[in-house]
C-alpha cells in the first residue's frame, strides 16, 4: 500500500551531501535555500558564488536547476556571460549536448579586425563596458540560450542579446541563479523568458 502510494505521486529523495531533497516526477524542486547557505556573503559588493563550485553534489544540483525550465526546448547553442557564466554555461552545454559560445569582455579575443562583433553597454557598477565574440559564433536563425549567475540591473545580458540578434540569433531564454526583479529587468521576463531559481526585490 505505501510503495504504490508513493509511486503514484512520483515522491522519492536524493542525498545531497547531507541533506536529504525531495524529488517530484524525478526531478528534485529548485530550492534557493539550499544554494544560499553555500554562498558567501561576507565581501565588499558583489556576493561571492563560486563556492557553489567547489562541492561536486551541489555544482550538480545547480546545473540540473539551471537546465529544467529549458530541458524540452529547442535551441541550437548556450551562450555564457564572462566570467562565471562560462562555469555555468559550459556545463550545462556539456549536459544538454549543445555548442557553447564564450561572450567575452572587450579586447580578450584575438581574432583579426573584421571577424569580432562589439557592443557596449554601462553594468551596474555605472561603467562602460564591452562584450565581443566571434562573428561566426552565431550563425543567422541561430536558437540561442543566454546563462549568467547573478542579474541586477539586466544590462549586461540586454548587451548579450544585442549582439546575438545583430548576429541574425534569436534569444529563446534566459537561465540564471538570481534576478532582481525591477522596471530594467521586467524586459527579460516578458520578452526573452527569463527563468531564475531565484527572484529578488
Amino acid at each position: 500500500m505505501v510503495p504504490s502510494i508513493l509511486m503514484a505521486l512520483a515522491i522519492s529523495f536524493m542525498l545531497v551531501g547531507e541533506e536529504i531533497v525531495p524529488i517530484l516526477g524525478g526531478v528534485h524542486e529548485m530550492n534557493y535555500d539550499y544554494y544560499d547557505r553555500h554562498i558567501n556573503k561576507n565581501t565588499a559588493g558583489r556576493y561571492d558564488v563560486t563556492p557553489l563550485f567547489e562541492n561536486p553534489e551541489v555544482f550538480t544540483r545547480l546545473i540540473d536547476d539551471l537546465i529544467e525550465p529549458f530541458k524540452d526546448s529547442k535551441f541550437d547553442k548556450i551562450v555564457g556571460l564572462d566570467a562565471l557564466g562560462f562555469v555555468l554555461g559550459g556545463a550545462m552545454a556539456i549536459k544538454m549536448e549543445k555548442g557553447f559560445v564564450p561572450l567575452r569582455k572587450g579586447g580578450r579575443l584575438p581574432g583579426v579586425k573584421g571577424t569580432v562583433a562589439r557592443t557596449s553597454f554601462v553594468d551596474y557598477s555605472k561603467n562602460r563596458k564591452t562584450f565581443e565574440m566571434n562573428k561566426n559564433s552565431i550563425r543567422k536563425d541561430d536558437k540561442v540560450l543566454i546563462v549568467d549567475e547573478w542579474i541586477e540591473t539586466g544590462s549586461q545580458v540586454k548587451a548579450s542579446i544585442r549582439l546575438i540578434e545583430k548576429l541574425g540569433g534569436k534569444v529563446i531564454g534566459i537561465s540564471t541563479l538570481n534576478v532582481d526583479k525591477n522596471s530594467k529587468t521586467r524586459i527579460l521576463f516578458e520578452k526573452y523568458n527569463l527563468k531564475a531559481i531565484h527572484i529578488g526585490d
